[in-house]
């Protein structure tokens, strides 16, 4: 099971039909849900994680990078890169799609070059990223809209 880059998950079963969901980090920040066994319950307890990082993270630029990466592996991805140099932008691009992160203006940026020229189609500040939104674009990406 996939988790976030930097934070382990653990699931206990706490009753019957009840699990608790941990996300953990190495600093000890954790996020946790009590609830059925679902993957929406495993998709909540990261989207905790998601804010806590977000809030505390040192180098929140690779964090997404790094999770954008874990999200799409095993797909077929024809460029990635991240630039430490440049604020921590980043690019990951597949076929005709590609997202960007503005390490400058922390924007998420999602992009189609099915015209020849990239075109803006979605773009995300970073006080309105969420797990949710993220990992909306990240699958566009992987079904090419």
């Amino acid at each position: 099971m996939k988790s976030l880059p930097g934070w382990t998950i653990k699931i206990d079963e706490i009753s019957n039909g009840v699990f608790k969901v941990t996300l953990k980090d190495a600093f000890g920040h954790t996020a946790e849900v009590i609830d059925a066994a679902t993957d929406r319950t495993i998709e909540k307890a990261k989207s905790y994680a998601f804010d806590i990082e977000q809030q505390v993270s040192k180098n929140w630029n690779l964090f997404l990078y790094n999770l954008c990466l874990l999200t799409l592996d095993g797909e077929d991805i024809s460029e990635n890169n991240y630039n430490n140099q440049v604020f921590g932008s980043w690019l990951v691009r597949s076929f005709d799609n590609r997202i960007v992160y503005d390490g400058r203006d922390s924007w998420l940026i999602y992009q189609n070059g099915k015209t020849g020229e990239w075109a803006d189609e979605v773009i995300i500040k970073r006080y309105d990223l969420t797990y949710n939104n993220f990992i909306e674009i990240v699958d566009r990406l992987i079904t090419r809209k």
